[in-house]
């Protein structure tokens, strides 16, 4: 779990650094896409992924991060793309989505940040 988790948010904050490196791109694609306030908008998207990258890679709040990276990978690359879709780029999203499902699933493993308190509260889910 700890390499899914590591190399996953590792992921995330590359492409949040290429979106943050060309930010004026990013800016013009956020804007072309009708997104309301482009500017923050742009940033927002950008700053989550890069902090969901990093919580992914420091194992904290597991669970609660592969869920919100999952709609906001889509979008930041969406936006990072300006919509042209082609195999790879396709291909590329679907990986990504893999490890996020299996680290939502499966949570965040005992070399985690986390562990402590993701082993309490599956104690107490399964206490009934």
């Amino acid at each position: 779990m700890f390499l899914c988790r590591f190399f996953t948010g590792a992921a995330m904050a590359y492409l949040a650094a290429g979106s943050l490196l060309y930010w004026r791109e990013f800016l013009v694609n956020t804007a072309s896409f009708g997104l309301p306030l482009a500017v923050p908008s742009a940033f927002a998207l950008a700053g989550a992924e890069l902090f969901l990258g990093l919580f992914l890679m420091l194992g904290l709040f597991t669970r609660l991060c592969a869920l919100a990276a999952l709609p906001l990978c889509a979008v930041c690359a969406v936006v990072f793309f300006a919509g042209g879709y082609n195999n790879v780029f396709v291909a590329l999203c679907l990986l990504q989505c893999a490890p996020l499902s299996v680290l939502l699933l499966l949570g965040p493993g005992a070399v985690s940040l986390d562990y402590k308190r993701s082993q309490r509260a599956a104690g107490r889910f399964l206490r009934g």
